[in-house]
């Protein structure tokens, strides 16, 4: 299952311990801010470390990118692997929530 969230729904899913996010961003964005807890897993990576990263198949993954264009692609490879509860959350600049970062760079 593939599907759009919005950040209200994800945050209650984080908060309840129910998902996990996924940053799919490169490392230098993931240290300038990203959701409290994301994995961080590079776009490029996906395909050779999602089954070492996220073990569990049917689990709800989270996936988000800068924009959403990133995440939509780490979704539609991680839907080939078997990976069955995925929701596109889309890109950091629509997270109206806390952030973890040192803030130096930008999203």
């Amino acid at each position: 299952m593939n599907q759009r969230i919005d950040p209200a729904a994800a945050v209650r899913l984080l908060d309840a311990g129910k998902a996990h996010a996924v940053d799919v961003r490169e490392p230098d964005e993931y240290r300038a801010g990203h959701i409290p807890g994301a994995l961080l897993l590079p776009l490029g990576e996906v395909k050779a470390r999602a089954a070492q990263m996220m073990p569990d198949k049917n689990a709800p993954w989270l996936v988000y990118c800068r924009t959403g264009r990133r995440s939509a692609q780490a979704i539609a490879w991680l839907e080939q692997m078997g990976y069955t509860n995925l929701y596109n959350l889309g890109g950091i600049l629509n997270w109206p929530y806390e952030v973890e970062g040192d803030f130096e760079g930008r999203f």
